[in-house]
């Protein structure tokens, strides 16, 4: 068994950039623990090997406050698979009473034929919330939430072909908000009275194609993902309206120093939905330089590319641009109002053994900015 100690882990976004809700703390759960666990890869190709992955995150936010989060992950590999067996868990606690628990696990059967993660959460962020539409996000004025989440994600899939992977989602949240402003400056900020203590069970079909050459630092391949759920009243949802979301992703090497990286991103919500399961611009890095929540709608974009440049020892940068925007609806897409942001970054590589980067992102918006300090590449 080998002991690892980062000092940083999870992704921290400060600034202008914060958790955007519920969803979001799932997909921090998600993608953070995999993220921290593929950092302790070396050693773990033998049935039988483990490692452990310890990580003190110190934060600060004008929403979250400050705090700490401790992250623990193992990485083991009981039936000598190509995909190790992931478990971690994480839990936050902030001056101003934010705090979430999660935990997650991810595992390979037959040979890597079968794969299954699950995740799963709890806690009480506050969180901005400015209305849904172009206008709303143009205004800048957001309420005050305190929202409670309970949730829980499981995903089988299974492989059909090379680097693809075809299966099921399951989503099931529930969500008390408490509003902080009684008296809202905007109608539109009142959460509707049904979406306050409500319940989302989702389910759905879930595809994913990876042919990259490394899962946190690519330098070529692909990697796409697309995922449509529906909510099932029958299993206690509140709500029956759909969501589909997709992503690709292309890595293009130019030399032995520099990589281009070029990323899509869409979402496409109708129907019967909570403000909370909308689709969010700047979600999971979809675009840096926007506060994710500030703008959403029924659809989202984005477009964006990176040039990721290696400069000496374990020290590299990179330069991002992109621009998308969100709709009503994807049959709406003519009336997108442009989101274009664009930044620039240091990187760190904390250990030889492992390649994985520690980076620092300053980007900017169309009238904000924020700060990104995390592991692992943006996408």
């Amino acid at each position: 068994m080998t002991a690892l100690l980062l000092p940083l882990g999870l992704t921290l976004a400060t600034g202008t950039a914060s958790a955007a809700g519920p969803n979001d703390q799932m997909d921090e759960i998600d993608e953070q623990a995999t993220a921290v666990a593929e950092a302790a890869r070396a050693g773990t190709g033998k049935k039988g090997d483990k490692d452990v992955l310890a990580v003190p995150l110190p934060i600060t936010s004008p929403v979250l406050g400050v705090g700490l989060v401790v992250a623990g992950v193992v990485f083991y590999n009981p039936n000598g698979a190509p995909s190790p067996w992931i478990s971690g868990a994480a839990a936050m606690k902030t001056n101003n009473d934010n705090w979430l628990l999660g935990g997650f696990h991810s595992m390979s059967l037959a040979d890597d034929r079968f794969r299954f993660t699950a995740a799963v959460g709890a806690g009480k962020l506050v969180t901005d919330y400015y209305g849904t539409g172009d206008a709303a996000g143009d205004r800048d004025v957001a309420a005050q939430l305190d929202e409670k989440t309970v949730a829980l994600r499981l995903q089988p899939q299974m492989r059909v072909l090379p680097g693809l992977y075809a299966g099921v989602r399951a989503l099931a949240m529930h969500v008390k908000v408490n509003p902080r402003d009684a008296d809202p400056a905007f109608p539109d900020l009142v959460i509707p009275q049904d979406q306050r203590n409500s319940t989302l069970v989702q389910l759905g079909p879930a595809v994913t194609y990876d042919r990259r050459d490394d899962s946190l630092n690519p330098r070529q391949g692909a990697f796409l993902h697309a995922e449509w759920l529906w909510g099932i009243k029958a299993l206690g949802s509140d709500y029956k309206g759909g969501k589909f979301t997709a992503g690709a992703s292309v890595y293009v090497p130019s030399g032995t120093r520099t990589v281009w990286a070029f990323h899509a991103g869409l979402c496409d919500a109708a129907g019967d939905l909570p403000y909370f399961d909308l689709c969010l611009y700047g979600q999971k890095n979809d675009l840096r330089g926007y506060k994710a929540g500030r703008y959403r709608d029924g659809m989202s974009w984005a477009l964006q590319a990176e040039w990721r440049r290696h400069l000496f020892g374990r020290v590299g940068m990179v330069a991002f641009g992109g621009i998308g925007g969100i709709a009503p609806s994807l049959a709406q897409l003519g009336r997108t109002d442009f989101l274009p942001a664009g930044g620039v970054g240091l990187r760190f590589q904390p250990s030889r053994a492992t390649n994985i980067n520690l980076r620092l992102d300053l980007a900017v918006g169309r009238d904000s900015q924020a700060v990104y300090l995390g592991i692992a590449e943006a996408f």
